[in-house]
């Protein structure tokens, strides 16, 4: 297996895990993802498409090309980057790239690779959290009748993002939750998936009137440096719940 070529920001986003970095490809091939191959320092660039995948025997299959002095640059670069640019970018880096022939054709064969960069664009998507069985954030602060102590704030979780977390709040808020406020040791359990410890920064306070004449808060946290154990568990859950909204608009259609 070989490793991702990555950028300083793009470091915190690689899936390490290798059923995760399988999966990951095999919806590559389910949504019939174009893929950009790059090699020659940038200077040869084509589309293709993963073919299949043999986890046992750790090789990946994609669609070859046309041009055959293309295809002789292509399997003598010792680098050549895969990436997935539309929706969620997926990126990895082979170093070894061979021509074999299939039964459907010819084709070429790369290392299953063992991590990847998986990343969000910048604006983080978010993916709403489960209504029937609410994820809960717990954040200690000073209790207001005795500082020295803690209390724990539970928030139900609305939604979820590897940028940060939306959370809904009853009336009164809490004076703990102020715009720029950081808070740490705040653990929220992601089904599936494990308990995260982070530090969280308040990013919006937004009034929400509901019926009775109820008030709720809408109450934005953004992560502040997460570390990489927590970004993995982060990064998973969202890819759970991406999966699910997949599945269920294919279900809807």
């Amino acid at each position: 297996m070989e490793h991702a070529a990555f950028v300083h920001n793009e470091e915190q986003y690689i899936v390490h895990n290798p059923k995760e970095v399988t999966q990951i490809l095999n919806d590559l091939i389910k949504h019939k993802s174009m893929i950009k191959v790059s090699f020659n320092r940038g200077a040869d660039v084509y589309l293709t498409s993963i073919i299949s995948i043999d986890a046992k025997a750790g090789v990946v299959y994609l669609d070859v090309g046309v041009d055959e002095e293309f295809n002789r640059r292509l399997l003598a670069s010792n680098q050549v980057v895969f990436i997935k640019e539309d929706g969620v970018k997926i990126k990895w880096t082979s170093t070894h790239v061979a021509a074999v022939d299939l039964k459907d054709g010819k084709a070429i064969k790369i290392t299953l690779p063992k991590d990847l960069i998986r990343l969000q664009r910048r604006d983080f998507y978010r993916f709403s959290t489960p209504v029937a069985n609410p994820v809960i954030c717990r954040i200690p602060v000073p209790d207001v009748l005795n500082p020295e102590e803690e209390t724990i704030l539970e928030l139900t979780l609305v939604d979820v993002s590897l940028g940060g977390i939306g959370t809904m709040v009853a009336a009164p808020l809490h004076p703990a939750l102020v715009v720029g406020q950081a808070l740490s040791g705040c653990k929220i359990g992601f089904p599936d998936v494990g308990e995260t410890n982070l530090v969280l920064m308040v990013k919006n306070i937004t009034e929400i009137h509901v019926q009775d004449a109820v008030t709720k808060y809408r109450v934005g946290f953004e992560y502040v440096e997460p570390s990489r154990g927590n970004e993995g568990l982060i990064n998973r859950y969202v890819y759970i719940l991406e999966r699910q909204a997949i599945a269920l608009a294919h279900g809807a259609a």
